[in-house]
């Protein structure tokens, strides 16, 4: 069941890509959208089933940094 759920998820991640673009995390448009509606669902459904996420890669760390600097650039998350 894990599997498939890990696979619905990296499914969702690609529809997402495809809808909002590369850092689609950073687009208002995806935030309530069905597409992010159902990646939670899964990822609910992944907690419940007690999956716990592997150590993230520095490559991961990277592309998190650049998406937080996206998300920073909208003034989503004001400097004090």
């Amino acid at each position: 069941m894990i599997k498939e759920l890990l696979e619905k998820r990296d499914l969702l991640a690609d529809i997402a890509t495809e809808l909002y673009g590369e850092l689609w995390i950073a687009e208002d448009a995806f935030w309530g959208s069905t597409t992010e509606k159902q990646m939670m669902e899964v990822e609910e459904q992944l907690i419940n089933l007690g999956w716990v996420p592997d150590e993230p890669t520095d490559e991961q760390i990277a592309l998190g940094e650049i998406i937080f600097e996206e998300i920073l650039k909208k003034n989503k998350f004001p400097r004090k």
